[in-house]
This record gives C-alpha cells, sequence and structure tokens, in this order.
C-alpha cells in the first residue's frame, strides 16, 4: 500500500459545507493519506468545489445512487491500507489521521477502529480547546459485537483487507442508505480487537436542516431492514453471537423508537419498531441490566504525542 489512510467522502449536493470537510482533511498533521471524494450527482455547485482542488484529491463521479454505492466505487480505487469514512458535511480536527495512525501502531493493526465526536449547531463556534489534542483514551474491545457501552461515532476506520473481504458496504439506493455505519459494523463484527477512541475527538458532526438522522421514519425503516438482515443470517457470528448482535440492534431500536419517534409524535411507527425488533430489544434490556456483572472493556491511555496546534 502506498499510503495509510484512504478517506472516502460521499457527495450529494453539499456546496455549504464542503470546503471546510476538505480543507480539514487537507490541513491533517499526518501526512500519509488519500483523500477520494465521491460526487454522487449533485445538482448544486458541489461538482464545482470539488473540482477546484486539482490533483489534491481524487475525484469520482456517478449519477445520484446513494453513499453506499459512492464509498463503494472509492473503495475500489483506494490505495490506502485503511478506509476512513467522512461525511462532507462534517469535518475532522487537525490531528484525527494522527490519532488513528497511532492507536494502529499501538494496538498491531486492529481491524476496526471508531473515532470520537463533538456536536455542535450549524453556525456555532467551535471552542478552540477542541483543536488542541489531549491524551488519546480508548476502549477495547474482542469484538464489535462485544461492546457493551453506546457507540456514537461518524468515522469507521477499516483495514483495506477487511473491508473488502466483507464485501464493502450495500448496493442500496438514496432512499434505503440509513444505518449503513451499523451495518458495515455488524459485517464486521467477529473480526478482533474492536478500538473505540474516546479522547480526543477526532471529528465534529454538524447538526443541520438536512441531516439524516432528521429523516425518522427512514432510519426507523434501516433498522427494520437491519433486523431483517439479521434473521436472514447475514451477520457473521453464527447462533453462538446471536444474543450479541441481539442486543446491539435493539439498543439501537429502542432508542430510535424512544427518544425520536415517540418524541415526534409519530407513536405507530414507535410502536412498529419496537414490535419488529421486540426479541432484540429484550437483549438489549437483559445485557444493559447484566452490564455490572460483566468483565469491562480494556481501558487504555496513550500520552499524547502530537503536535501542538491551536484552531480558530
Amino acid at each position: 500500500m502506498s499510503v495509510r489512510f484512504s478517506i472516502l467522502m460521499a457527495v450529494y449536493n453539499r456546496e455549504k459545507y464542503l470546503r471546510e470537510a476538505i480543507d480539514s482533511v487537507l490541513s491533517q498533521t499526518f501526512a500519509s493519506f488519500e483523500l477520494i471524494a465521491i460526487d454522487d450527482g449533485s445538482t448544486d455547485g458541489s461538482l464545482a468545489v470539488l473540482k477546484s482542488y486539482g490533483n489534491r484529491i481524487k475525484l469520482l463521479q456517478q449519477p445520484n445512487q446513494g453513499p453506499e454505492v459512492a464509498r463503494n466505487s472509492g473503495a475500489a480505487v483506494a490505495e490506502g491500507e485503511y478506509i476512513v469514512i467522512l461525511d462532507s458535511d462534517d469535518f475532522f480536527f487537525p490531528f484525527a489521521l494522527e490519532t488513528f495512525d497511532r492507536v494502529i501502531r499501538e494496538f498491531d493493526s486492529p481491524p476496526v477502529i471508531t473515532g470520537s465526536i463533538r456536536y455542535f449547531r450549524d453556525g456555532q463556534k467551535i471552542p478552540a480547546e477542541e483543536f488542541v489534542p489531549t491524551p488519546i483514551r480508548v476502549l477495547k474491545y474482542k469484538d464489535y459485537i462485544s461492546k457493551s457501552l453506546p457507540l456514537a461515532t461518524n468515522s469507521i476506520i477499516m483495514r483495506k483487507s477487511v473491508y473488502d473481504d466483507i464485501g464493502g458496504m450495500r448496493n442500496s439506493t438514496p432512499k434505503t442508505f440509513h444505518n449503513e455505519d451499523m451495518n458495515l459494523l455488524l459485517k464486521a463484527g467477529t473480526h478482533s480487537p474492536f478500538i473505540v477512541i474516546q479522547e480526543p475527538a477526532t471529528s465534529a458532526y454538524r447538526l443541520h436542516g438536512e441531516n439524516s438522522i432528521g429523516s425518522v421514519k427512514a432510519i426507523a425503516d434501516g433498522m427494520l431492514r437491519i433486523a431483517s438482515a439479521e434473521r436472514q443470517g447475514q451477520y457473521p457470528g453464527g447462533s453462538q453471537r446471536r444474543w450479541d448482535r441481539y442486543a446491539i440492534i435493539g439498543g439501537r431500536s429502542s432508542t430510535w423508537a424512544l427518544r425520536y419517534c415517540w418524541h415526534q409524535k409519530q407513536r405507530m411507527l414507535a410502536l412498529k419498531l419496537l414490535f419488529g425488533t421486540a426479541p432484540m430489544v429484550l437483549a438489549a434490556v437483559v445485557k444493559r441490566t447484566t452490564r455490572i456483572f460483566r468483565k469491562p472493556p480494556q481501558s487504555v491511555t496513550l500520552p499524547s504525542k502530537h503536535r501542538e496546534w491551536v484552531g480558530v
């Protein structure tokens, strides 16, 4: 492999936010990467923004087919040892790739890592201290489906050989891609170890009116598709790990049903999701209530070795 990281950025009508996302990659303190941007049939000025970067990025174009197809197209030409996913309306803190590389070296090239995020509202100024790296804190699990704590991430870092072996992402559509992160992690669910970066935050998740999390029904339908895929045996681990997979799916389903569907008065949708994933929700409740009796994941703190960076 010629570079450590291949960053895949699927782009669809993100002209307003795109330049900040790209610049955050190009200004990383770690230099061994390539940025592959895949324009997914944008109808605004996104393509012009992408072309303005010339050969500093690899640019692919396709008709609108959704982010999963776009990322698979990018992965097909990627030269990096690791695939890194970054959405085109978010951005990396400048030490993100350096943090990922440090974790990779510390844990002997783990197959799957997830980054940590900071949420901010569109237009909100991010405190300068977020741009200053801190000691790295991680949790080490046997694998993804053995994780016991909720996971919030918008960055998946996966060894490219693993991404290829599991077939990458689904060939979904612009209307059926939701919960693609969970599906990808479940497909790689038995690869060991699974590393969760807790600190520092490596990326910023921008809250705005067009976030996919605003599509309450689409995400609920996506959870039901994942439950269906589980019943069809599409995820690894067999019957021996079914309880673990159930708990992960049920945990997200119950959270989405109660915190989002019910809260937004979509009561029938909430009930449909809860009943459609009922055995999995039960598994999540049992696993959560018995957590104190299980051995916690290994927690590791790595001293910061980053160059200092002060943001604006």
